[in-house]
C-alpha cells in the first residue's frame, strides 16, 4: 500500500511539472519569444542580430532592413560631416547651400538649406514630373507628335533650337531632352503641350503637393526655390509618391544620364550612379546641383548651391563636398 500511494505522488509530482513546462512553452510562443539560448539573453545587444535570418513577418514591429540583416547600412551619427561641411564652407568666399538625406532612415544635415535662391534648370525636374502626371491622369498622350514652334526656340542653352521651328517631336522625346541636355527649348515644347492641353501653369499641382504656397493674391513664380524643395521632389521620384513606379523610373533614368558631371558627379567615383539636375544663373552667379547618389546600399540624397562666385569656384566646393560625403557614407 505504502508503495502504492508513494507512486501515485510521484506520477502527480510528475504531471505537474509537465503541465508548468507546457503552460511556460504556451506563454514564451504566445509572445513571440524564443527559449533557444542565444535569444533567451537580451543583453547580447547588437551581437545577437548578426549572422542570423530572421523572418521579418515574425517581427512587424521591428524596422525590415534590421530582420533582413541590412542595420549595418544605418549611420546615426552625422555630426562630424556636419562639422566638415561647416569647415569647407569657411575656404569659399561666396555663399554656399548644403542638403544632405540619407535615405535609408531619413538623417539630414544642411547649411543655409531654407534659404532661397534663383532655380534656374532646376525647374525642369518638377516640369518633368507634371507632365507625367497630365500623362497618368489620361489628358496627354506621350507619343503624339508635336510641332515645334518659333516662340519654343531658345538659344540661351541646349542644341534643340537647332533643328528649327516646324519639325515633329513628341512630348516623351521633349522631355528626354529637357532633362537630359537641360535643354531650353524642350523645356518650351512640353510646356507649351500643356499650355496647349488646357493646363495653364504646369507646375502648381507639383508645388502644391511639396506644400510650396503663394500669398493670397499673387501671381505664382518659380524663379526662386531652397534645397528643401527640391530635394523633395527627388524624394518623392525615388518613392514614387507623385509620378507613378513606371514613370518616376524614367524621370530619374533621364536625370542619370545628364553630361553635367563637373559639380556633385565631379567627387563620386566613375562607377556610382547619380541622378541630379543643374542649374546654372551666370546673370546672378547662382549655380546648383541636386539629385540622388546611388551609393552602395547606402542611397542618399545631396543637393548643394554656390551663390556670388564665378561657376569655377562653385564646381569646386560642390566637388569637394560630394567627395567628403561619399567618403563618410561609404566609410561608416
Amino acid at each position: 500500500m505504502a508503495i502504492s500511494i508513494n507512486l501515485r505522488k510521484i506520477i502527480t509530482t510528475a504531471l505537474l511539472i509537465l503541465a508548468v513546462a507546457a503552460s511556460s512553452v504556451f506563454l514564451w510562443e504566445k509572445f513571440g519569444l524564443s527559449l533557444s539560448a542565444e535569444q533567451s539573453n537580451p543583453d547580447n545587444g547588437e551581437a545577437s542580430n548578426q549572422n542570423r535570418i530572421y523572418n521579418s513577418s515574425d517581427y512587424p514591429l521591428i524596422n525590415e532592413s534590421v530582420t533582413a540583416n541590412l542595420d549595418k547600412h544605418f549611420i546615426i551619427n552625422f555630426t562630424p560631416l556636419r562639422d566638415r561641411l561647416f569647415e569647407i564652407q569657411k575656404e569659399y568666399p561666396q555663399k554656399v547651400y548644403a542638403y544632405f538625406l540619407y535615405l535609408n532612415n531619413g538623417s539630414w544635415i544642411g547649411i543655409n538649406e531654407r534659404e532661397n535662391f534663383t532655380a534656374a534648370s532646376t525647374v525642369k525636374v518638377p516640369l518633368a514630373m507634371a507632365f507625367y502626371k497630365a500623362v497618368e491622369d489620361g489628358k496627354i498622350d506621350p507619343n503624339t507628335p508635336y510641332i515645334v514652334r518659333d516662340e519654343d526656340l531658345d538659344v540661351d542653352f541646349g542644341e534643340l533650337y537647332k533643328v528649327a521651328a516646324g519639325v515633329n517631336i513628341t512630348g516623351k522625346e521633349a522631355t528626354r531632352i529637357m532633362l537630359e541636355s537641360s535643354d531650353n527649348t524642350a523645356k518650351n515644347v512640353v510646356a507649351r503641350i500643356m499650355n496647349d492641353t488646357g493646363i495653364a501653369d504646369p507646375l502648381d499641382s507639383v508645388y502644391s503637393f511639396f506644400g510650396w504656397t503663394f500669398d493670397v493674391g499673387e501671381t505664382p513664380g518659380y524663379i526662386k526655390i531652397n534645397l528643401r524643395t527640391l530635394s523633395n521632389m527627388f524624394i518623392a521620384l525615388y518613392n514614387a509618391r507623385y509620378n507613378s513606379i513606371e514613370h518616376s523610373q524614367l524621370i530619374l533614368e533621364y536625370l542619370s544620364k545628364t553630361p553635367f558631371d563637373d559639380k556633385i558627379a565631379a567627387g563620386l567615383p566613375k562607377a556610382v550612379v547619380v541622378s541630379h539636375k543643374v542649374g546654372i544663373a551666370d546673370s546672378n552667379q547662382t549655380f546648383s546641383d541636386c539629385g540622388i547618389v546611388y551609393a552602395p546600399n547606402r542611397h542618399y540624397v545631396l543637393c548643394l548651391g554656390s551663390n556670388g562666385g564665378n561657376e569655377a569656384a562653385a564646381n569646386k566646393y560642390m566637388a569637394q563636398v560630394s567627395k567628403e560625403v561619399y567618403s563618410y557614407v561609404i566609410n561608416n
